[in-house]
């Protein structure tokens, strides 16, 4: 597998894929990381983990999006033969 730019993007897919799966309050909450109003911090003091939680927070919303991809690159993949 070289270094391309379809590999970088599956990679990135990938990466996505494993961040949409995690439920915040299933998993998350463990960690301190499910809801930023009660992380019991300020942001000055942690600025990683608000970092962390807005992430995980903001990429929930490329839900469909990313189901569009992986439909795509699934498509290409069958038809190219992969790689």
């Amino acid at each position: 597998m070289g270094l391309s730019l379809w590999n970088i993007f599956k990679s990135g897919l990938l990466c996505t894929n494993a961040l949409l799966i995690l439920n915040r309050h299933r998993f998350l909450a463990k960690y301190g990381l499910d809801d930023v109003q009660n992380m019991g911090c300020s942001p000055s003091e942690n600025p990683l983990k608000y970092q962390a939680v807005g992430l995980l927070s903001a990429v929930q919303y490329l839900k469909v999006p990313v189901i569009a991809l992986n439909i795509i690159t699934i498509v290409f993949e069958i038809l190219l033969g992969g790689s």
